[in-house]
């Protein structure tokens, strides 16, 4: 017989093993009831995109007898719809055509240098895009546009990272002069191209519509969208109606946001540049030569061409008035504007100049009277490079309409002074003379009002616009109400 106290310890094992077992069938069975839901989910979620996909397939220039639906385009369409944001990531034939061409082996150099160009110019279009209060995505039109150069220039004259025309230019505020053109510079030009795709995006209420009007202009929208005969259209109904460039070109955008969206799965990677991606903006008013900073800083003329894209001689045609943006790799330190100064007034030590002198892009080989011999090989546009002035202007100052030009022929360079062969900065005597006003000024600080301009408050307190940049450490001339600004007085 079973005794008394065994028996109470096989009713108590009955008891505690009875709920264990209750409470295993019941996560069992919560189990077995979440994998249905999510089975149901993903079926519901497959239905959709086949019947998103049919209709794809059966509309407009996609119509075809063959409708048949792969896993493949499913997935596809999942994935697109994984990264979509404001934008639309919308799937069609072209779309899917275009992801097999920018993630194939062959494509692959070729979007690991844009992948490597993004990582420099990637984050200042995000943060312009969000100030002026666009979608992030819109930064991989530039792939699209110019394949991230920012000197790229088109048949019709489009140019800069996001090929803006020249009148697109002049309506946005930027400088296009015979030294510098704002549509190649990165900063100007994305603030640009934001404003211009929001205007658009406020009149159609529709991103992929904005995006179409940019590449095909708004005349071309609007016709095609009263073609369509649709109050709403999508950019899908007024294809047909465009030109095959512009139906082409949305289904690029969105093949190129999935193809750096997934990067790393298909093996896009980074490749090095000759950008620095650490880098530094000065505020520069005076006139200077790229070629000049790049000798005393000790930087590659290519690296410093490639930070400052949109001077057109490489020079820096900067005034007090209008001072000019100059972008720097940093190296062991930041350099402030000062050092900079001093740096390209300190004479070069004998033999560099010795050096500098045989080198053939020395101008001291200037005859008297500013006339130069033209040498055996040479062109205008190898003399323009060695003068570091533009083929016109030696054009405009010899009468010449023609391109050819002869050996021993004589030409008129013009050499303003501070340019090409001075230290185009502060001589010694003009830099202790700034050095002890400096030791004379005192500091004030200036409370910004609502409706203040950097202008104004300059104007107010006897200080240049560059001086109160420089004294409060601003890159632009965004300021708002409650800033407290440093304002240097005698």
């Amino acid at each position: 017989m079973i005794g008394k106290q065994t028996l109470i310890s096989i009713l108590g094992g009955v008891c505690y093993m009875l709920p264990l077992m209750a409470q295993e069938s019941a996560v069992e069975g919560m189990r077995e009831a979440t994998h249905q839901i999510i089975q149901e989910r993903i079926e519901k979620e497959k239905q959709e995109i086949y019947q998103y996909l049919d209709s794809v397939k059966s509309s407009g220039n996609n119509r075809n007898d063959d409708v048949t639906i792969t896993d493949e385009e499913i997935q596809l369409v999942r994935k697109l719809k994984a990264i979509e944001r404001e934008i639309p990531l919308d799937y069609s034939p072209r779309v899917k055509d275009l992801i097999s061409k920018y993630t194939s082996d062959n494509y692959n150099p070729y979007m690991c240098r844009m992948m490597g160009l993004g990582q420099y110019y990637f984050p200042m279009f995000d943060r312009i895009l969000d100030e002026v209060g666009v979608p992030r995505e819109l930064k991989y039109l530039s792939v699209v546009e110019s394949s991230l150069n920012p000197r790229d220039i088109s048949s019709a004259g489009a140019t800069g990272l996001w090929q803006l025309m020249y009148y697109e230019a002049k309506t946005y505020n930027l400088t296009v002069d015979s030294y510098t053109d704002q549509r190649m510079d990165p900063i100007a030009s994305s603030y640009a191209i934001a404003k211009i795709l929001k205007e658009a995006y406020d009149q159609y209420g529709d991103w992929l519509l904005a995006i179409a009007s940019y590449n095909g202009g708004k005349g071309a929208v609007g016709r095609a969208i009263q073609r369509s005969g649709k109050e709403k259209p999508t950019f899908w109904d007024i294809a047909p109606y465009l030109t095959q460039q512009t139906q082409n070109y949305i289904p690029k955008f969105i093949a190129m946001t999935y193809a750096m969206k997934y990067a790393e799965e298909n093996n896009i990677n980074a490749a090095d540049t000759e950008l620095s991606l650490r880098t530094q903006a000065l505020e520069v008013n005076k006139r200077i030569s790229l070629n000049q900073i790049a000798e005393v800083m000790n930087v590659s003329k290519e690296t410093l061409r490639a930070l400052n894209p949109s001077f057109k001689k490489n020079i820096l045609n900067g005034t007090e008035e209008t001072p000019l943006r100059l972008v720097l790799p940093v190296l062991d330190k930041k350099i402030a504007a000062e050092e900079l100064y001093a740096a390209l007034t300190t004479p070069i030590p004998a033999a560099v100049s010795t050096a500098s002198s045989a080198g053939a892009n020395e101008p001291a080989e200037l005859l008297k009277g500013g006339k130069y011999k033209v040498k055996v090989g040479e062109t205008f546009a190898s003399i323009a490079e060695k003068f570091e002035v533009t083929v016109q202007d030696i054009k405009s100052w010899n009468n010449l309409r023609g391109n050819q030009i002869v050996p021993g022929q004589n030409l008129t360079i013009k050499k303003e002074d501070n340019y090409i062969n001075t230290r185009l900065a502060h001589n010694a005597e003009k830099s202790v003379k700034k050095s002890q006003q400096r030791a004379s000024t005192r500091t004030a600080y200036y409370v910004v009002r609502k409706g203040d301009t950097l202008s104004q408050i300059a104007n107010k307190n006897g200080v240049s616009v560059s001086r109160l940049k420089s004294d409060n450490d601003l890159n632009g001339s965004r300021i708002k109400p409650g800033m407290k600004l440093k304002v240097s007085k005698k």
